[in-house]
């Protein structure tokens, strides 16, 4: 008997294998980077809600949120005798050869929350539940500071501190006391009226979405599902665009959400 020869596949046939292959793989792509996707923001939800425990034991340590008051030392470091604060900076020790940062700024409080959070020798403990997923997971060093076009604080840190918590609440009634000075200063856990509803953090970075994913900020926050702390705690991916409202800030000329709340932390955000 004759052998039968194998059957080889034919041209056509290879190109339609090809192009079935190819069907699946476009179908498959958006499933596998939004499941990545996913996965990252599960991890930016636990940096903040890692960092909002942080604050509790901040605040249940010292009875009241992290906030430094103009011209004041921090505890942490030795001045000497006779230093005398410029002005009214609000002063910190930043990570980089422990270097010195001052600002006129009140609200800069936002981005300087980990050198009143965390002592200075814990921060390689931290830093990279303080940073989003996907952006560089190192330190800062000395060099990466542009000192002559200033500091550029979405550089260096990815979890905003909401402005509501380092004003007293009746400077965000939007009317009588905006741009009352004296009610700049700390809150108290006992302040906070809807704890489960009052945003205290949030990744203002998500450098986990990139390219046609990459939102874009409308009225100074991130047009996406944020990773946010709430004061009570929990945490949540929410739309900035669906909070509350904010208040104008008279220091500042903008009325952030989450940062601006109504009433402060007497206010809600959801």
């Amino acid at each position: 008997m004759e052998q039968q020869r194998a059957r080889a596949f034919t041209l056509i046939e290879l190109l339609v294998t090809i192009g079935i292959i190819g069907v699946l793989i476009g179908l498959l792509l958006p499933a596998l980077s939004g499941a990545r996707g996913s996965a990252l923001q599960t991890v930016a939800l636990s940096n903040v809600r890692s960092v909002g425990t942080q604050f509790q034991q901040f605040a249940n340590e010292h009875k009241k949120y992290p906030q430094q008051n103009p011209g004041e030392l921090p505890s942490q470091i030795d001045f000497g005798d006779g230093y005398e604060p410029v002005g009214d900076d609000i002063i910190v020790e930043w990570y980089p050869g422990g270097m010195i940062i001052a600002t006129t700024d009140y609200f800069d409080h936002s981005w300087m929350w980990p050198a009143m959070v965390a002592g200075f020798d814990e921060w390689p403990t931290y830093w990279e539940t303080w940073i989003s997923p996907r952006k560089g997971q190192e330190l800062p060093k000395i060099e990466d500071f542009d000192f002559q076009n200033g500091i550029n604080e979405r550089e260096m840190i990815s979890i905003e501190y909401a402005n509501s918590f380092v004003a007293r609440p009746e400077y965000w009634d939007g009317e009588s006391h905006a741009g009352d000075l004296s009610l700049l200063r700390s809150t108290r856990p006992h302040d906070v009226r809807f704890a489960s509803g009052k945003v205290m953090l949030w990744d203002d970075d998500l450098s986990y979405l990139s390219g046609k994913n990459t939102p874009q900020r409308v009225e100074g926050l991130l047009d996406a599902k944020t990773p946010m702390a709430f004061a009570d705690g929990h945490a949540d991916a929410l739309l900035p665009s669906e909070a509350s409202e904010g208040v104008l800030n008279s220091m500042t000329g903008e009325s952030t959400k989450l940062h601006n709340t109504a009433d402060g932390v007497h206010g809600r955000d959801y």
